[in-house]
């Protein structure tokens, strides 16, 4: 379930996606490779596509509704808001996305984090997107 949260987290993470927000914040906090302490847009975008594998449960070379069936019996909310954002990404409309399809989708968290629009999530931005991460999950 952690996954798929993070799955959803590390595609979109809009506002009606806040309850996975924590696991969106884990991807971006880890993804500082070089250990500067400074996120570039490359590092986030290679720690997300890292997941790419782990989110392909059934092996098949793409993310669909498929790998996600637990999910959709149990949790058809969530699996329902998994579904829509699977669909923004299918950008040849298939049904599923591919490792190159996960690959060129936009990075909204990443996105929102970067406030001066550098190309990088510095200690101070960082600060910030945690905070209000903290301030959606005490509203919930």
């Amino acid at each position: 379930m952690k996954l798929i949260l993070a799955a959803a987290a590390l595609v979109a993470a809009p506002p009606a996606l806040s309850q996975v927000q924590g696991s969106g914040m884990k991807v971006l906090a880890s993804a500082d490779a070089n250990g500067d302490g400074v996120v570039t847009r490359d590092e986030y975008a290679r720690a997300r596509l890292a997941n790419f594998s782990r989110l392909d449960r059934n092996k098949d070379g793409a993310v669909s509704k498929a790998d996600f069936k637990r999910l959709a019996r149990f949790k058809p909310q969530v699996a329902d808001r998994l579904d829509a954002l699977i669909a923004a990404m299918d950008t040849d409309k298939d049904g599923k996305v591919t490792r190159t399809e996960f690959a060129a989708a936009p990075m909204p968290l990443f996105n929102r984090a970067d406030t001066n629009g550098d190309g990088k999530i510095d200690a101070s931005e960082m600060a910030a997107v945690r905070s209000r991460a903290d301030t959606m999950k005490r509203q919930r």
